[in-house]
């Protein structure tokens, strides 16, 4: 128990850093975070992404759906959430209907490493548009499922398995028998399995985001992801122009993207 706390104090670490060297500075290149901005992040886990936020001065809202997630952030953030600038909704954001349910809706909402876990994407970019202020912004980073290790890997228990790059994008049922070839957990292989559905590129995020009518303000891929800094002591390193360029083949070496959309007033 001791070992897993010290996990989660240290992903709770990695959150808060990665976001407050790398996303708030990258949102306010096109979006000054002020005193009393009213912020949402969706998939909010055990909470660092929005303790970063909170000590922005940002009224925080997180909306996580598993209880033991929200519960965990419950207990790292006491202190913000007793002195009302932190608040954790554990529910499902379907259930949420920001025309009804909110007093108010958000000058910034995020999502980080969310997106590529959820079904029907077209469905959940239409939805959460309405959450946000006209003239709000809303930052996405996820990594593209044709990079190294877009299949998460990094989450799996065999330590092979956890450096093997690219083993995702073999057939589902290859796909399935290794991870059970190496023992992994029914849960976890479903987890892993459930990303692999759900594969999102950088192309079909932007038209996705384009349909729903966000307009992106700022797009950054990254050769090396910033996270890698504090989960691998490897300095973050931003994609080459050129392959920037390519569609489809930038998939394959970056290894997450950063974007700023607007919700557009009109």
């Amino acid at each position: 128990m001791i070992e897993l706390q010290t996990d989660f104090n240290r992903y709770f670490k990695q959150q808060f850093d990665t976001t407050q060297q790398f996303i708030i500075p990258f949102i306010e290149q096109t979006f000054p975070i002020a005193q009393g901005t009213k912020f949402l992040e969706v998939g909010s886990g055990y909470g660092g992404i929005c303790k970063a936020f909170a000590d922005k001065g940002c009224r925080v809202t997180g909306i996580e759906l598993w209880d033991y997630a929200s519960n965990i952030a419950k207990d790292f953030l006491q202190e913000e959430i007793t002195s009302g600038k932190v608040q954790i909704i554990n529910k499902n954001v379907y259930d949420i209907n920001p025309e009804k349910d909110l007093d108010e809706k958000f000058d910034l909402i995020l999502l980080k490493d969310t997106i590529e876990h959820i079904h029907d994407q077209e469905k959940f970019v239409a939805h959460i548009i309405h959450f946000l202020k006209p003239g709000g912004r809303i930052f996405f980073a996820f990594p593209p499922w044709l990079m190294p290790f877009g299949g998460h890997q990094q989450s799996l228990d065999s330590k092979f398995l956890h450096f093997l790059p690219y083993f995702h994008i073999f057939p589902t049922p290859v796909y399935t028998a290794i991870l059970k070839l190496f023992g992994e957990s029914e849960g976890r292989i479903r987890d892993i399995l459930e990303v692999k559905e759900t594969q999102i590129s950088i192309n079909r995020f932007e038209r996705i985001v384009k349909r729903a009518g966000f307009v992106i303000k700022k797009r950054e891929l990254y050769l090396i992801n910033p996270s890698y800094l504090y989960k691998f002591g490897v300095k973050p390193r931003k994609q080459f122009a050129l392959l920037t360029a390519i569609p489809w083949l930038r998939d394959w070496f970056t290894t997450t993207c950063y974007y700023v959309l607007e919700r557009p007033k009109n």
